[in-house]
């Protein structure tokens, strides 16, 4: 329930993290293609506009005063060219009205308003022109008294004004959200506003998928990854603290009757819990750090015991670890020779069985022995002993017990002529005793002798 909410709540946080981003891709994205879509715009009307100012320029420079063919001509095809000019004019200063005295139709006395000396080009309109019943923009220049003029049709430039608006006046402050301005190169009195940035929000199912997508992740990846390592890094603490500690149990020479050596096992103070403890170990991939805990804590507890000989249980996933490897090749070789390697049948001793024989041989040249646990249980199979180099061979309990006694006989005999010593375990009572040694069975580990307890109790 706790990770389900934990997954719930990053998940609307992601969710809503990568929809913003989200929206903030596509609102650059479409402000990218309003700004390209702007300036194509205001590129072509400006190149009108320049188009226009250079006829401009050119008729003032051919009127001298007279409306004469050079002049009509240049106006007539300035009209063809450029579109949208409907009229090519100019004007004459009187006293209270103005004479248009040349246009593209020829000389003329037409009386229209008086022009006003300006800089430069000047835009106006739109206006209703009387003469052609339509609506029209006029581009001006003007010197001290006369005024050169050009007609354009308001529909030729609305049609072109898709996300731009034009006016003869900045509208600086008063321009609104997300809009810019930008002053035209050619009319001095010409402004271009345009909205320069959109904004856009994700789709619901953007939101959506990223919710259930990062849920899931959440829920069956990310979390329980995360309270693994958690879980895991709790659980080392604990190895190395006082939650843990060996006990040792006797292994018997009956020949001697003295002990013979002593197996490590590790207890857990915790006692109501200590099974799932251990499965959290292997499950945590932590029973390399709780084997060299076990193998750190025997060297303070050395001095408990008159034998000198321990036997420790490894698996082939120790045996394949380099920090295993490195800890028993620093260990003191004198402590090296008191130490029985107890290899636990498992498949993964047969799947690495190259690797281990070399390891073996390894630890065997440092003065470490080797002994195969529980055999006559699980995985067994006498492959194991002629492929490894085992000093001892511990057969499992489970043939002490065994109904057929005949099986316990026949493995002993077995190892006897292989010259393999066994280790009987399981020795509960004096019968089990009897019989080991009516067969010279020589260690014996059971109940009998003694069970696992802490060093100096053992």
């Amino acid at each position: 329930m706790k990770i389900t909410l934990v997954s719930l709540l990053c998940s609307f946080g992601l969710a809503f993290f990568l929809g913003e981003a989200e929206s903030k891709r596509l609102s650059q994205q479409a402000s990218a293609e309003l700004a390209q879509k702007n300036e194509k715009q205001i590129a072509f009307l400006e190149n009108l506009f320049h188009s226009i100012s250079l006829v401009l320029n050119q008729t003032s420079d051919l009127y001298q005063g007279q409306c004469n063919t050079d002049v009509l001509n240049f106006m007539r095809k300035s009209i063809f060219n450029i579109d949208g000019v409907i009229e090519i004019g100019v004007v004459k200063q009187g006293n209270n009205r103005g004479t248009l005295t040349c246009s593209s139709w020829g000389e003329s006395e037409i009386q229209v308003r008086n022009p006003e000396y300006h800089e430069g080009f000047k835009f106006s309109g739109p206006h209703i022109s009387n003469l052609y019943n339509e609506q029209i923009y006029v581009i001006k220049k003007s010197t001290q008294e006369i005024e050169f003029s050009a007609l354009i049709k308001h529909t030729s430039i609305d049609n072109l004004l898709q996300n731009i608006k034009i006016d003869t006046n900045p509208k600086g402050a008063d321009l609104g959200t997300n809009e810019a301005e930008l002053p035209s190169e050619f009319i001095s009195n010409l402004y271009y506003s345009y909205q320069d940035k959109q904004e856009l929000n994700a789709s619901d199912v953007f939101y959506l998928s990223i919710f259930v997508l990062s849920f899931l992740f959440f829920q069956f990846i990310s979390i329980p990854f995360l309270t693994f390592l958690t879980d895991k890094k709790r659980l080392k603490r604990k190895i190395y603290s006082d939650t843990f500690f060996n006990v040792y149990q006797p292994i018997i020479d009956s020949q001697s009757g003295s002990v013979f050596s002593y197996e490590i096992f590790t207890r857990c103070q915790d006692q109501e819990h200590a099974v799932s403890i251990i499965n959290s170990i292997k499950k945590h991939n932590l029973y390399v750090d709780h084997t060299l805990w076990q193998l750190d804590k025997l060297s303070t507890e050395r001095s408990h015991f008159h034998c000198k000989n321990f036997q420790i249980n490894l698996s082939a996933k120790h045996l394949v670890n380099s920090k295993m490897m490195d800890y028993l090749a620093s260990i003191d070789a004198a402590a090296r020779q008191e130490i029985i390697i107890e290899i636990t049948e498992d498949e993964d001793l047969f799947l690495n069985r190259e690797k281990i024989q070399m390891t073996i041989k390894t630890l065997k040249e440092l003065g470490y022995r080797f002994a195969l646990d529980d055999f006559g249980s699980g995985f067994s199979n006498f492959s194991y002993i002629f492929e490894f180099d085992f000093d001892f061979i511990k057969i499992d309990k489970s043939i002490l017990k065994s109904k057929n006694g005949e099986f316990l006989v026949s493995f002993i005999e077995i190892f006897k002529t292989l010259n393999i010593p066994c280790i009987i375990e399981g020795v509960e009572d004096k019968e089990d005793q009897d019989r080991l040694t009516s067969l010279d069975v020589r260690y014996h580990q059971g109940w009998l002798y003694g069970k696992p307890k802490k060093a100096g109790m053992a």
